[in-house]
């Protein structure tokens, strides 16, 4: 497969280049480029303890909604994935 670049030096191809992932790029000896998918590092979750304030229960702390949400998001894949088969 030959893929060329685009005026601003942009390669294009969904198959080997998904949208929204990273990658890491090197050159080596022989002047080809080598691009190595990079993969998040999944942090184990952190346990709050939730504090009695005012008759209603709350977390202390910020919430990442958009982490919260990735994170439902996932778990019903998963659950779905596994309920199809």
């Amino acid at each position: 497969m030959t893929l060329t670049a685009d005026d601003k030096g942009r390669l294009t191809c969904r198959e080997l280049f998904p949208p929204k992932t990273t990658f890491e790029a090197e050159c080596d000896e022989a002047g080809r480029i080598v691009l190595t998918k990079l993969v998040r590092q999944k942090s184990l979750a952190q346990l709050v303890k939730p504090i009695r304030y005012k008759g209603f229960w709350i977390m202390p702390g910020e919430v990442d909604a958009e982490k919260l949400a990735d994170e439902v998001k996932r778990e019903r894949e998963q659950r779905d994935a596994d309920l199809l088969g």
